[in-house]
């Protein structure tokens, strides 16, 4: 696009939320690691509830968003609004369970184990964000703005529509199945 030159290189076409959200983050922070091993718990008094397993992992990790050295953790979750579990939730009360779910298997290991921060990134498929998610998109925002020296207000608008293309590029593999191309498997075969 004409706004960001540099972009071309930092956005490479993934086709999930997820690919993309570390994608933006390796521009503006430092240690950026997909699925990254947790700390195993030796002796803390976690709450129930909490995410015990040794294997565990969260999406991305990396560090600096904060603050210059802080670690900061983000389990991606997309949400389908029609679906019949979601069905007769307000959309409000829906982003709220989802969040506090993903906040009460993550944050207290992300915090008293890892000493860092844990932000549950999750959106619905019709491209709405958590209140969470959607502060951590503007401060995403802001960064990169900085960085590109270029204004806030298109940064943020180029974010928001480049992960809810994102949503769109995968959904077309949801509602369509994957299906193989006849003529590939009769030339291979």
């Amino acid at each position: 696009s004409k706004l960001f030159p540099m972009m071309k290189a930092v956005v490479s076409t993934q086709s999930t939320g997820r690919d993309t959200l570390s994608n933006f983050l390796d521009v503006v922070c430092k240690d950026v690691v997909r699925e990254p091993p947790l700390l195993p718990i030796t002796n803390e008094d976690l709450p129930r509830g909490t995410t015990l397993k040794n294997d565990a992992r969260r999406d991305i990790s990396c560090r600096g968003f904060y603050t210059p050295l802080d670690r900061t953790f983000l389990d991606v979750r997309v949400l389908h609004s029609n679906s019949p579990s979601n069905a007769k939730k307000p959309l409000a009360g829906m982003y709220k369970t989802h969040e506090n779910e993903k906040k009460s298997k993550y944050i207290h290991r992300a915090v008293q184990v890892e000493k860092g921060n844990f932000c549950p990134f999750v959106m619905s498929t019709t491209g709405g964000l958590t209140p969470e998610a959607a502060c951590f998109v503007k401060r995403l925002s802001s960064k990169f703005s900085q960085k590109l020296s270029q204004s806030y207000p298109n940064v943020l608008g180029f974010v928001r529509r480049k992960l809810r293309f994102e949503l769109l590029r995968t959904a077309p593999m949801g509602v369509r199945g994957y299906r193989k191309s006849k003529t590939i498997f009769q030339i291979l075969t």
